[in-house]
């Protein structure tokens, strides 16, 4: 079975044929919450299309295009950023003119972009930004604003075939200017002369002028001149473009006919979703506010786990995120990791080692390195000590033989992220696996115990003692003493007394992985005391 990324590549290549000089482009509008979905097909299909470009020889531009011109909505998201009322004021203002709503950055763009362009680097390094307020103070933009603003009868007539229900009247111009009086975008505009556009302002009833640099096209005209300013060859998108028929059809089309030129490969791509414990919330949104943003999961988890996911699931498919999963998440990038690296995969186990391989952001190690479970480091994070604690957790995985060598410089630094991350994890989006081990037995806990709680604890002591202290062996054991009937409680009363010997309370994180970063002498000792 072929990766669905190594049957996308030769028909890329197979696009641009003997081009030599390359430009991948995606586009964005900083509307508001920039979250991780948008990493899926802007920034890590783009990557990796550029990598394996460039990989052939040739030079190749990661580059992304911020849509910072955009009308400001108001949506219900992005007024709820706005103490009381205080957001209608700016409707119909351009993004990058509407003040960040919580006075730390220069304004909305400035400050939604943060939690995005601030770690981008760290998912696809050396991805070029252009902005569109950027782009319409470049002189070859501006020629063709005029250009089409000279043609548009022509423009009107194709963009029309799009907009049969709402036709633009004849003497439409496809520019949308800038209001002086009321600050707004989507003037009406009656002429361009140069670089100024005159207008008529429809929500204040202004009649003037403004730069063409503080305008943008239509939509329709403003997507293809973007393709065409900025050379662009190769251009994932999302599917909400992608219907027989619609917006990416109609600026395709004008490409062709209208500006005469061809246009990039286009890539669709679906969305990405978001649940909370388990539960769809739908898809991510950036004026909802739906999502995180990877701000936030590097707080949790390397880059590299999430362009997993990304890599593994072909992109016509939905992917729905829960940080309540990330460490399933790293069990699923450990397992890959593994099958990377060993020479008998079978079936799936090819598209893991592969999509594992298209994850890494530089290149793979020569050899397997040493994965601390994402649980582990859960658990080990919160029983250490402040002070020295990667390496009294290296010594207790060490002594548990979870570890059975000197970890690299690269292990080692990869075990000190997953404490830190794994700690953020568990405080944020997972507390039921908080655990503090409870020093001394006590008197309060014992008295908690009948004589069946007792045997119970006592006849696991004894079945411990033997056991190689690993998360397998534990779980297996505890399966074979509950399948069996052998325990003199209910399955759910012995990991009840479980919990209160170790940790004084009634509940507790999965067993298997939590028992297994203990010592295993202090844990047969617990037991014993508390059977006795």
């Amino acid at each position: 079975m072929t990766h669905w990324f190594d049957e996308l590549l030769p028909e890329a290549k197979a696009y641009v044929g003997e081009k030599r000089e390359l430009v991948v482009n995606a586009g964005l509008s900083v509307s508001g919450l920039q979250h991780v979905g948008r990493l899926r097909g802007e920034i890590t299909l783009s990557h990796l299309l550029a990598r394996a470009l460039r990989g052939a020889g040739r030079p190749v531009v990661q580059s992304l295009v911020l849509y910072t011109q955009d009308e400001w909505k108001g949506k219900e998201g992005q007024l709820g950023q706005f103490k009381g009322d205080e957001g209608r004021k700016y409707v119909g203002r351009r993004l990058i003119d509407v003040p960040d709503p919580f006075a730390c950055h220069g304004n909305w763009v400035d400050h939604y972009w943060r939690d995005f362009g601030g770690v981008l680097e760290r998912f696809a390094p050396g991805v070029r930004i252009v902005t569109t307020t950027e782009a319409y103070k470049n002189p070859e933009m501006q020629a063709l604003v005029r250009d089409l603003a000279a043609r548009s009868e022509e423009v009107r007539v194709l963009v029309n075939k799009y907009r049969a229900r709402h036709p633009y009247p004849s003497g439409w111009i496809p520019f949308e200017a800038f209001c002086e009086e009321c600050h707004t975008i989507g003037a009406k505009t009656i002429s361009i002369d140069g670089t100024t556009a005159k207008y008529r302002c429809e929500r204040c009833g202004h009649s003037g002028s403004s730069s063409i640099e503080k305008g943008k096209l239509n939509w329709r005209l403003e997507w293809p001149a973007l393709w065409k300013v900025y050379r662009v060859d190769i251009e994932p998108f999302g599917k909400d473009h992608a219907t027989p028929g619609g917006s990416r059809d109609s600026c395709k089309e004008i490409a062709e006919t209208i500006m005469h030129f061809r246009p990039p490969m286009g890539i669709p791509y679906e969305w990405v979703g978001i649940s909370d414990r388990g539960k769809d919330l739908g898809d991510m949104g950036s004026s909802d506010f739906l999502g995180f943003t990877p701000a936030q999961w590097i707080e949790v988890a390397d880059p590299e786990v999430l362009r997993y996911l990304y890599a593994y699931n072909p992109i016509f498919r939905r992917l729905v995120l829960d940080l309540y999963r990330v460490d399933t998440y790293h069990d699923l990038y450990d397992r890959a990791e593994e099958r990377f690296f060993s020479a008998d995969r079978e079936g799936d186990e090819e598209d893991q080692a592969r999509s594992y391989e298209l994850a890494q952001v530089s290149a793979p190690p020569t050899e397997r390195p040493f994965a601390l479970s994402y649980r582990h480091a859960a658990f080990l994070s919160q029983i250490s000590p402040e002070h020295g604690r990667i390496e009294w957790c290296v010594k207790r995985l060490r002594d548990t033989g979870i570890l059975d060598r000197t970890p690299t410089n690269l292990e080692r630094d990869r075990i000190a992220r997953r404490l830190e991350q794994s700690r953020g994890w568990v405080e944020k989006y997972a507390p039921e696996n908080r655990v503090r081990l409870m020093e001394v037995l006590s008197p309060q806990v014992q008295s908690q115990l009948d004589a069946k709680d007792r045997e119970g604890l006592r006849l696991y002591a004894t079945k411990a003692a033997g056991l190689p202290w690993t998360e397998d062996a534990i779980k297996e054991s505890m399966v074979s003493l509950t399948k069996a009937g052998s325990l003199p409680v209910e399955t759910g009363r012995f990991f009840r007394d479980l919990y209160l010997v170790l940790l004084g309370s009634e509940k507790g994180p999965r067993a298997a992985p939590f028992l297994a970063v203990l010592e295993k002498e202090w844990v047969v000792r617990r037991l014993k005391e508390a059977a006795h």
